[in-house]
């Protein structure tokens, strides 16, 4: 399964960049999650620029630890950056589960799915 994590606003490459450090250096993710970078491609740059942070998760473990480490990054930025999360590989009710799990809500409350953060 698949998480992509883009970002929105002046500062989105800084947010992408955050969140993909925060990623590197969880440790809890280690073996569970493979995080990527998926680079922009601008004429004119002097390198890649960030267009979206990849999570590719591989155990079972990684369907808790990933939504713990994101809703902990998302807290230490103020104000909270404006994040869209598309999750590829999984079926709908899945889908809904991870959602709400990066939302912060627990599986149980059936709260409504969305599309992002």
């Amino acid at each position: 399964m698949e998480i992509r994590f883009e970002a929105a606003g002046p500062d989105q490459e800084e947010e992408l960049r955050s969140l993909f450090s925060w990623f590197m250096d969880d440790r809890s993710l280690r073996g569970h999650v493979r995080v990527e970078r998926v680079g922009a491609d601008d004429p004119g740059r002097m390198g890649p620029g960030f267009e979206a942070v990849l999570a590719v998760l591989s155990t079972a473990a990684a369907l808790v630890q990933l939504p713990l480490s994101y809703l902990a990054w998302r807290q230490s930025r103020r104000p909270s950056p404006p994040v869209t999360v598309n999750v590829v590989g999984a079926d709908s009710a899945e889908v809904q589960d991870i959602l709400r799990r990066l939302r912060g809500e627990a599986a149980e409350d059936g709260g409504a799915g969305g599309g992002g953060q």
